[in-house]
């Protein structure tokens, strides 16, 4: 009897600190959304994927909690007096999360991959700032000529084509990376799949993926990581909850901590309660037209189906939760000549809030389709993983058939499925939005340049080209601005996209939670995140 009570104590004091142990760790749970199509920096082009890859790999840079870059691997840098050859500086005693030692040539080689056209990166033209690195991309020299160079392993320097006033932006962001090659060669389909080979240099490190809805990506705290005291989680778990409601109802019960998924018709009341608050957002949701499919390489046609489309209608309407009609193809926020102006207050409205029925008629008239006689049936392609659901497509396919008379078939596929139907050109039509990398017009605009690997309809002006390139290398600020303002008329003026709304995200965050920090840019980091139990 007496050993029978002895086991109970034991047991219960097993159980004590195993619950103690399980209160102890600290961690949040965050509705990424989506599952990432890869975590690979050099070949990532959504948000979910940058989000976490921010907080699991760290460049040279680091974001701090305003967004701005701050000293990270490179604890300092050395300029040239033409700004053209940046010397970065390594901490001592970096670490990759496996206990390797961080080198300068990793940087060199992560900096590589992203020029490579064999990689497939979609950001690779970000790059071309860099010297050489467009003919390298384009095969017409090696790799040793581009202007990289780790001539020890403390050392990392970069030789610009010309002098780029988002330097420091671009060496915090996800694509700019170190890489692990030894790694990277032995898995080159699988090595950003698993925690096993993903190693990482950030503040945390990959635990666990298990894809498709319902799943989660876990990343728990990098105890190599150089700044590790300063990182408050031991864990952090990225959920895949598409569907906004589901969302809410998982917050409410206090499944999830941190999210913007709110469904649209609840975010008024949210907003009204205080559950919810509205932050800035560098968002915008747009269609994007195949140019090079009939009818969409006529530019009339692609004009009538804008005019046809009342903005107003959909922010007051249907997209609920202060978002506001596009005006432009750059939103509201973004500095314009000085950093206190507003780049889209300068540039006026270049399209009307509300639908312009009668010149819409007369232009696809005009175009060959009276009254939409003889146009082809087209299909409008969106994402059936969005918050934004099916009403969305169903307002726009309606404002089509009334306006135009046009009939148009709706597609919606699984958001892995989407990226890549859009990367193949496989569309006539989609539902798309872009969250802007940096506080710059150029980041949007950028992606409409001729064969950029962002510009997925296949756009071409060379007269917009001139401009974006004037303006990559232009330092005066106001000639700079100018530039980007023209290339912009010049892209409504051909609209190989449909602007249709500016976006407010809308946050709601746990009580318990604080210290998250989400930018306008949509990029989340999780490293002062701190919990309350």
């Amino acid at each position: 009897m007496k050993k029978f009570f002895t086991m109970i104590i034991i047991f219960l004091m097993l159980f004590s600190v195993s619950e103690a142990n399980v209160k102890d760790i600290k961690e949040i749970t965050y509705n990424l959304g989506v599952d990432p199509q890869t975590l690979d920096p050099a070949i990532n082009h959504a948000l979910d994927g940058a989000i976490v890859d921010t907080n699991i790999l760290e460049g040279l840079l680091r974001y701090d909690i305003e967004g701005n870059p701050e000293p990270a691997c490179a604890s300092s840098w050395d300029v040239s007096p033409d700004g053209l050859t940046w010397t970065f500086h390594l901490r001592e005693n970096l670490k990759w999360s496996d206990g390797m030692p961080i080198k300068a040539s990793h940087f060199k080689d992560g900096f590589l991959r992203l020029i490579d056209s064999k990689s497939g990166s979609p950001y690779a033209s970000l790059a071309f700032f860099i010297k050489n690195a467009e003919l390298f991309y384009n095969g017409k020299i090696a790799s040793n000529d581009v202007g990289l160079s780790a001539p020890d392993d403390n050392t990392f320097i970069i030789k610009l084509e010309n002098a780029n006033p988002l330097m420091l932006y671009y060496m915090a962001f996800a694509s700019f990376m170190p890489a692990r090659m030894d790694i990277v060669n032995e898995n080159p389909r699988t090595w950003a799949a698993k925690p096993e080979t993903l190693i990482s240099n950030g503040p945390f490190r990959l635990e666990g993926w298990k894809h498709g809805s319902g799943g989660e990506i876990t990343i728990i705290k990098n105890q190599n990581y150089w700044d590790a005291d300063n990182v408050k989680p031991d864990r952090v778990r990225l959920v895949f909850i598409g569907d906004a409601n589901t969302a809410l109802a998982a917050f409410k019960a206090g499944r999830v901590d941190f999210m913007t998924t709110v469904p649209s018709l609840m975010r008024p009341l949210l907003l009204k309660r205080g559950e919810a608050v509205s932050i800035p957002s560098y968002y915008i949701a747009y269609c994007d037209f195949n140019v090079t499919r009939k009818p969409f390489d006529d530019v009339r046609v692609r004009r009538a189906l804008s005019l046809a489309i009342d903005r107003k209608i959909i922010t007051d309407k249907i997209i609920l939760g202060g978002h506001k009609p596009a005006t432009g193809a750059i939103m509201n926020q973004i500095p314009g000549k000085t950093v206190s102006e507003d780049f889209r207050t300068e540039g006026g409205e270049l399209i009307s809030p509300r639908s312009e029925i009668e010149e819409a008629r007369r232009l696809l008239a005009e175009a060959g389709y009276p009254d939409g006689e003889g146009f082809p049936e087209i299909t409008l392609k969106y994402s059936s993983s969005s918050n934004r659901g099916k009403t969305f497509p169903e307002v726009l396919q309606g404002m089509w058939k009334t306006a135009l008379g046009i009939k148009v078939n709706l597609s919606g596929e699984e958001w892995k499925v989407f990226l890549s139907t859009r990367r193949s050109g496989d569309f006539d039509v989609d539902i798309s939005a872009w969250v802007m990398d940096f506080p710059d017009a150029a980041g949007f605009l950028e992606c409409f340049i001729t064969g950029d690997p962002s510009n997925d309809g296949n756009y071409s002006n060379p007269e917009f080209d001139s401009l974006m390139k004037k303006a990559r290398i232009e330092l005066d600020r106001a000639k700079r601005i100018n530039y980007l303002h023209e290339a912009e008329k010049i892209l409504i003026d051909d609209m190989p996209l449909i602007p249709l709304y500016f976006a407010s995200d809308i946050k709601m965050q746990s009580p318990n939670v604080k210290g998250i920090y989400q930018f306008p840019t949509g990029i989340v980091i999780f490293r002062a995140a701190e919990v309350f139990f």
